[in-house]
C-alpha cells in the first residue's frame, strides 16, 4: 500500500511530498524549499528516490534538482560498497544507510532496519547527502530506542556524531517521523 506523507519546515519555507511503500522500502519524494543566506533567498526543488532490499538495506538512491544537471546516483552492493554516478566510491565504504539533509524520511531507514529494544543504541555510518550542493560524505550517527516500535509508534533519539545535534523523534507504526522538533512537522492529511 502506498502512503502519502507531507512535511513542512518549522522555521522557514519548505514542503515535502513523499510517496512511500514498505516491505521493502520504495520512496519517492519531492522537496520545495527556500534556502536563506545572508546575501539572498534562493528557492530550489529536489526529487529523490530511495530503494531498499528485503532486509531494509539501501540499495539505490537517486537525487537531483529537476530541470538541472545537478544530481547524484548511488548504488550499494549490500556489503558496504558504493558507486557514485557509476564510479567506485571508496570514501563511502562501510555505510549502509543514507541521510538526505532536506528530509526527515531517511531517519526511517535505520529505525526500520535495526533490531530495537528500549534503551538499545546503535552507532551507524551513513552517506550524508548535502542538498542543494549535491555532495556525498560518510558520517557517523547514533540512534537510541527510547520507546520500542509497536502498533502505536515509537520514540527514538537521533544524534549526529559530527555536529553534536540531537533530537528525539516520535515515529508512527511504520517508523516514519511524525515530528522532528524545531525542524520538520508532519502535516495531517
Amino acid at each position: 500500500m502506498k502512503r502519502h506523507i507531507v512535511w513542512e519546515l518549522v522555521d522557514g519555507i519548505s514542503t515535502e511530498h513523499l510517496i512511500v511503500e514498505f516491505d521493502p522500502v520504495h520512496a519517492d519524494g519531492v522537496v520545495v524549499r527556500v534556502a536563506e543566506s545572508e546575501e539572498a533567498k534562493a528557492p530550489f526543488r529536489v526529487r529523490y528516490r530511495v530503494d531498499c532490499d528485503d532486509s531494509e538495506t539501501v540499495r539505490e538512491v537517486e537525487i537531483g534538482s529537476p530541470g538541472t544537471d545537478s544530481g547524484i546516483e548511488l548504488k550499494h552492493d549490500g556489503e558496504g560498497n558504493w558507486t557514485k554516478d557509476g564510479e567506485s566510491a571508496p570514501r563511502l565504504a562501510g555505510c549502509f544507510d543514507v541521510d538526505i539533509a532536506v528530509t526527515p524520511f531517511t531517519n526511517t531507514i535505520p529505525i526500520r532496519r535495526l533490531d530495537w529494544e528500549s534503551g538499545k543504541s546503535a552507532t551507524i555510518s551513513v552517506v550524508y547527502l548535502d542538498v542543494p550542493v549535491m555532495t556525498a560524505t560518510a558520517v557517523k550517527q547514533r540512534y537510541t530506542c527510547l520507546e520500542s516500535l509497536d502498533s502505536e509508534g515509537g520514540l527514538f533519539r537521533y544524534e549526529s556524531l559530527e555536529s553534536g545535534f540531537t533530537a528525539e523523534l516520535p515515529v508512527d507504526s511504520d517508523g516514519v517521523v511524525e515530528d522532528y522538533p524545531d525542524v520538520f512537522r508532519r502535516v495531517e492529511l
